[in-house]
């Protein structure tokens, strides 16, 4: 994290510093580097020196630029644009504009605001903004023709990220709003009834013992029940597919090949993407999707057939007693950031009469570092996700004191052998072994 000494000039070098490595090691490897044009990388090699150097560069650049603008300017600038920048971010996609401007070519105002279905007036107005971070472009300023940046074709090339958008710009930004009021009113709730987004979305707690899953499962009607279900479901399947939370860095948690012939049991695995990956990289490895009955259909249309022997789905609702007994494995990735602790305890011990001595669960998840001990953008990251977790669910993100005690107070019989923090990686891999 920058210093509070860290002075413009500091952190300019450490930009240049940094900044260097990178380009060395493209050049190193014949790759293309980072730019604005529609055509360039989505994202920087997956190679730990560069990951490093990225992370030191995100964290002086986002320091100097607080810096730069200066206290006064930053809080106040904060409160305006903020809120902006979602709503547009919220238009652009609603709208469909990403996949209507074209991938190749410009195209003019008018035109593209007939084909999304707005006045040119309010569109100018919104893309102008976008441009100021870099969403979309015109081809010459004062043109009236707009162009894809890298951003924004990055979007329009990857559909699974509209659902991602979507949820959180709908729905999570929805529940941010009501969260002062939320605690207000019920304080720290371990509840997930009570959460922000259950108030924002229903107008008011749901009934006990439901969560906005529950919602998410029943909103609509007909063809269009559970929408928003599989729209979450679409949405952490572009999570997992790169970046910070990308599904192959469940890959350097674990020494997964070094298991041999094992099965391993996705816990709330959605619609298989995880053990999709799993079964991809480790042959020997057999995996079964545990979710709900309504995300079959999907994972039967996201599998690829020569995977049908090794990765199954199973319904299953984790807090009855798990059904697979004496797998080696009990994967979890981004579950128990879902629940309060008294709900977590309960879905560990649905868990434990069904391992064998020796038998794993593995937990993907957040493990917040003591502030200031990790990457300024990284620990930004986490803080964002705790307090996600706060507004749809009353859940957390847990440091790794709070993991330990989670899992003792489960069962004694769990030990914590390990949490790796794969490079890039916004989750640690935490192996806990069975003593039976």
């Amino acid at each position: 994290m920058a210093s509070t000494k860290s002075t413009l000039m500091s952190l300019a070098a450490q930009i240049a510093s940094s900044a260097a490595v990178i380009q060395q090691q493209l050049e190193r490897n014949k790759l293309q580097g980072p730019s604005f044009a529609a055509d360039a990388p989505t994202a920087l090699p997956d190679d730990p020196e560069v990951q490093n150097a990225r992370m030191a560069l995100i964290e002086a650049a986002s320091s100097l630029q607080c810096l730069a603008t200066g206290p006064e300017d930053l809080m106040k600038w904060q409160a305006i644009t903020l809120k902006h920048d979602q709503f547009v971010l919220d238009f652009l996609n609603q709208y469909r504009v990403f996949e209507a401007v074209p991938l190749d070519s410009d195209i003019p105002y008018a035109e593209l605001a007939s084909k999304v279905g707005v006045s040119e007036s309010i569109l100018r107005r919104v893309i102008r903004h976008a441009m100021t971070q870099h969403i979309f472009a015109e081809t010459a300023p004062g043109s009236g023709r707009v162009v894809h940046t890298s951003n924004s074709a990055f979007v329009a090339r990857t559909p699974l990220v509209k659902s991602w958008l979507g949820h959180n710009l709908e729905e999570v930004t929805a529940g941010s709003v009501k969260q002062v009021e939320t605690i207000r009113t019920y304080g720290d709730s371990q509840e997930p009834n009570e959460s922000a987004m259950c108030i924002a979305l229903t107008g008011g707690p749901l009934e006990e013992g439901k969560t906005l899953f529950d919602f998410f499962g029943t909103d609509g009607e007909g063809d269009q029940k559970g929408w928003r279900m599989r729209r979450f479901g679409e949405a952490m399947k572009s999570a997992t597919q790169s970046g910070a939370h990308s599904g192959h860095h469940v890959h350097a948690g674990l020494e997964w090949d070094a298991l041999g012939d094992a099965t391993v049991v996705d816990i709330g695995g959605s619609i298989g993407h995880v053990s999709i990956e799993l079964a991809k990289q480790h042959p020997k490895l057999k995996c079964i999707v545990q979710d709900f009955a309504g995300l079959e259909p999907q994972f039967n249309a996201t599998l690829p057939v020569d995977l049908r022997d090794r990765v199954t789905f199973q319904a299953h609702n984790f807090w009855e007693e798990q059904p697979v007994k004496g797998a080696d494995v009990y994967f979890m990735k981004h579950i128990l950031h879902d629940w309060s602790d008294k709900y977590c305890l309960k879905i560990l011990r649905a868990i434990v009469p069904a391992m064998k001595d020796g038998s794993r669960i593995v937990v993907m998840d957040g493990v917040l570092p003591p502030p200031g001990t990790a990457p300024l953008p990284m620990e930004h990251l986490l803080t964002a996700l705790d307090l996600q977790m706060m507004t749809a669910l009353n859940a957390k993100e847990r440091s790794h004191e709070e993991w330990v005690a989670l899992f003792k107070e489960a069962d004694s019989r769990l030990e914590v052998k390990g949490i790796v923090q794969p490079p890039g990686s916004a989750a640690a891999v935490i192996e806990v072994v069975f003593h039976g």
